[in-house]
């Protein structure tokens, strides 16, 4: 592969990863609408609010093993260092299986206080229990998908993708039709979670399995919680940074349910789902493809191919996220009325300021992958935990005074901070202080 077209192979494989997003996005829709239609606004509400509470959960408890499975590993295998790649997988299965039971002590702990926090009933307790229990599959994903990714097995990546919105579609259609109530889209949803996590855990076995690794990672013990000097610095921080992540997110839809209510959280997550389904797949399909591929290059110190590929890549996918912007623009009113029902006709203004916001993700999409392959973790802490300070006295506010348009108004104001400090951060890695 020649220099000039080194940048294409993330592209590639944000190819693959398309695949797999394509068919999250068709099957997401389908049943977003689905569900909308036939649980009211106020029903969806709850869901919503339940799921967005525990995914809060998953999130909070959850290492990013897989970021620094990657990090670590790129070099170790690269350089053929088969007993240190050992290490610093074992290492992240170990902090994922903690993690888990983690997450299962917060959801035992805090989901009744919660649920009064975001304007539900005690009544719902055992349903957010009984969902909550999904929490530890969510968990338990990190390092089968640092594995996937560092053996460049995108390809079934792509197929976890898809799994989970298809269950989730299929029997959102069931239920459509048999007039399903609030428990049984719990119960779809959760089968969704549980069985997407197995398969994705299967396909990390498979990869360690076919490079003969299994047995080695069960026969040694060798620096077991410590395999690499700042390890711990580093995943601390990459975990901080996801949390942070929650206030662009699912804080936004607990928020809104606690200031106005379960039927304006349904609302506000048709609003944030249709922008997703269509811009943060792109944001999350082009981060996970060019994540490792940075990481080599910083190994290899080529500092001119990185600013090449991080400059074409942002443009590709900030013009294609600027034209999906447009079509809402157009048809968003159309699109939310035809699929959810026109008492979801409230979302349109929030999905116009949602989308604005992705297209401006998008456009970023790469400097939080660049910042932590070069191991400047802390930078992308600060850039998220500054935007967040700002965001949530704005999102109160203007929830107050205008209503969930508002929210969507935050989050342009929060995700603008957000990838501008990135940037700020990011000028030594894409500018030499030499040139002239």
């Amino acid at each position: 592969m020649t220099d000039t077209k080194h940048w294409i192979k993330p592209l590639r494989a944000a190819g693959v990863l398309g695949i797999g997003k394509v068919g999250q996005v068709f099957f997401m829709f389908i049943a977003l609408a689905l569900t909308a239609r036939t649980l009211g606004v106020e029903a969806f509400g709850v869901l919503t609010l339940i799921h967005s509470l525990i995914i809060a959960i998953a999130k909070i408890a959850r290492f990013q093993t897989w970021q620094a499975l990657v990090h670590y590993g790129t070099k170790a295998l690269d350089d053929d260092d088969t007993p240190r790649l050992l290490r610093i997988i074992r290492f992240s299965i170990v902090i994922d299986c903690f993690t888990a039971l983690i997450g299962v002590l917060l959801l035992w702990l805090i989901s009744v206080y919660a649920l009064e926090w975001v304007g539900l009933s005690e009544h719902y307790a055992d349903y957010v229990l009984f969902y909550g229990s999904a929490v530890i599959f969510m968990v338990l994903n990190g390092a089968p998908n640092g594995i996937l990714q560092l053996y460049d097995r995108f390809d079934r990546i792509a197929w976890h993708t898809a799994l989970g919105p298809f269950i989730r579609c299929v029997g959102c259609i069931y239920l459509y039709f048999s007039g399903g109530e609030l428990i049984d889209f719990l119960i779809v949803w959760y089968l969704a979670e549980v069985v997407s996590a197995g398969i994705l855990i299967g396909f990390g076995y498979l990869v360690l399995h076919q490079n003969n690794m299994v047995k080695a990672l069960l026969r040694s013990k060798e620096k077991l919680l410590n395999p690499e000097v700042g390890g711990w610095r580093y995943i601390g921080g990459t975990q901080a940074a996801s949390t942070l992540d929650l206030s662009g997110t699912h804080l936004p839809v607990l928020m809104v349910g606690g200031v106005l209510g379960a039927e304006a959280a349904g609302l506000y997550r048709v609003a944030q789902e249709f922008s997703s389904v269509l811009l943060k797949p792109g944001a999350k399909i082009f981060g996970h493809a060019i994540y490792p591929e940075l990481a080599r290059l910083f190994v290899q110190d080529n500092f001119a191919l990185r600013r090449q590929m991080m400059i074409k890549t942002a443009l590709i996918a900030g013009t294609a996220a600027f034209v999906i912007f447009l079509l809402f623009v157009l048809f968003g009113q159309t699109l939310i009325t035809l699929s959810a029902g026109a008492e979801y006709s409230g979302a349109y203004h929030t999905l116009l300021w949602l989308s604005f916001a992705g297209v401006v993700s998008l456009f970023g999409f790469a400097l939080e992958p660049l910042l932590i392959s070069a191991g400047l973790v802390k930078e992308t802490v600060y850039s998220r935990l500054i935007a967040t300070l700002i965001f949530f006295p704005w999102l109160i506010f203007l929830l107050h005074t205008i209503g969930i348009a508002g929210a969507g108004i935050a989050a342009c104001i929060y995700t603008c901070i957000m990838i501008g400090l990135m940037l700020y951060a990011a000028r030594s890695l894409l500018v030499r202080t030499d040139e002239h």
